[in-house]
């Protein structure tokens, strides 16, 4: 057996699964990510220590959003290159690995919003959509769950839950620990 082949083909394989998995959970928190919301934060922390103008706040907010749309271009991007790469086997364990992330992460969801039977086909759905590639947005996705949920779920699904706070830099998350860098 060719060792060099077998380590290439290896990392080629970790590399894909790491870049899938950004696919279907990007952003620090997957599904219950809210890229607006980030924005807002980012720009709320910059003008609580920098003391933006509602001009500069508006001109950071654009910044934002540009990055945030070349980022899910190049995303895109990558994802087609490699799979342009992979064989139609290593496509298929991909997938399979695509899906049992996307089930266990409706599987939390469902305990901690305490989901029907139904909820959960439906919210099933709905990743499965995302999953198949419909470059729906994130705030899409997500206004979609909240539209099976009742309004005592919908405040659960809004806390987000203990451990999921993550701060900003300088700013403490969950666990009690502060983020390092600049305000920005």
């Amino acid at each position: 057996m060719n060792t060099g082949k077998s380590f290439r083909t290896a990392t080629l394989a970790f590399a894909v699964t790491a870049v899938m998995a950004t696919s279907v959970l990007a952003g620090p928190r997957g599904f219950d990510h809210d890229p607006s919301a980030f924005a807002d934060q980012r720009i709320e922390r910059m003008t609580r220590t920098l003391d933006l103008t509602s001009e500069q706040q508006g001109e950071i907010r654009t910044i934002l959003e540009d990055q945030r749309a070349r980022a899910l271009q190049q995303r895109e991007e990558v994802q087609a290159r490699i799979g342009a790469v992979l064989t139609p086997d290593q496509q298929a364990r991909i997938e399979e690995q695509r899906d049992s992330r996307m089930e266990r992460h409706l599987d939390r969801l469902a305990d901690r919003l305490d989901l029907s039977e139904e909820q959960v086909a439906q919210v099933r759905t709905v990743m499965q959509t995302k999953n198949d590639g419909s470059g729906m947005a994130r705030d899409e996705i997500q206004g979609q769950i909240k539209a099976v949920l009742t309004e005592e779920q919908l405040q659960r699904f809004d806390a987000r839950g203990p451990g999921s706070k993550r701060g900003g830099p300088g700013e403490p998350c969950a666990s009690g620990k502060t983020g390092r860098g600049p305000a920005f």
